[in-house]
């Protein structure tokens, strides 16, 4: 789901000549410079295929993480006041992409240099601060929220303010350890349903449209990784389910 996701961004990229990836504000005119994107989006479209052929999936994940820094992360600090929401959500899919690395390390440890559970848990806490993040957004801009909602849901104001509490819920969540595995998995299947109830349905009533289109990718490839946590924790959780210590739990599993 990640790497699917991250192949049709890696397009868009070349579509709209820029990166696209964390809806990074545009360049001033001057900066503009198409083959950036060209050049960024088949880099991305690279690294998605080479992470679903299951062939150098590490190396990948991490040229992916480096490019959202540097042409997302970055260019979103200079307009922070402005873009806050994008902002944190580009360093959720650069957390993405530390999972992605953690989890490949995690399962083949072909990279044994590499600190597995700081990967794990840094993409972790990235995740947990945008789901935190928007759940203010959903009551901070509540109207705002409603109007992106379907008319065939009713009730929106109750969803809007529904939601924001699910999401405080799943970010507070994944930041305890004793609950993070379900946390995990509750936001991915939150997630996905907004994919199919809302992001879809958007996306097919005005197929020209940018940001729902970029809506589509970005919640595919965010339940995707929440499933991937989800899994991630399942393989150990039967052999370690009464280790309470975090640190502890992963340094006796195998993540270093």
């Amino acid at each position: 789901m990640f790497a699917s996701s991250f192949l049709v961004l890696g397009m868009l990229c070349i579509i709209y000549k820029d990166f696209v990836v964390g809806r990074p504000p545009e360049w001033p005119a001057e900066f503009r410079i198409p083959a950036l994107g060209y050049i960024t989006g088949a880099i991305l479209m690279v690294c998605a295929i080479a992470i679903l052929l299951n062939r150098y999936v590490i190396q990948a994940a991490l040229c992916m993480a480096t490019l959202i820094l540097l042409l997302s992360v970055s260019r979103h600090l200079f307009s922070f006041t402005d873009t806050w929401i994008n902002a944190f959500k580009s360093i959720a899919l650069l957390g993405s992409c530390l999972i992605i690395a953690a989890a490949k390390n995690h399962s083949s440890s072909t990279h044994p240099g590499l600190h597995s559970s700081n990967l794990l848990l840094t993409g972790i806490f990235m995740q947990a601060a945008f789901l935190l993040i928007c759940g203010y957004a959903h009551f901070k801009y509540a109207p705002f929220v409603d109007a992106l909602i379907p008319a065939y849901i009713p009730f929106h104001s109750f969803w809007t303010y529904c939601c924001g509490i699910c999401l405080f819920a799943g970010g507070t969540g994944l930041l305890i350890p004793v609950t993070r595995r379900s946390a995990a998995l509750l936001s991915g299947i939150m997630i996905i349903g907004w994919f199919f109830l809302l992001h879809i349905p958007r996306f097919l009533a005005d197929t020209s449209n940018k940001s729902d289109l970029l809506g589509v990718c970005e919640s595919f490839a965010f339940a995707g990784i929440f499933f991937c946590v989800t899994g991630l924790l399942a393989t150990t959780a039967n052999k370690f389910s009464t280790v309470v210590d975090e640190h502890a739990y992963l340094g006796e599993i195998g993540i270093k």
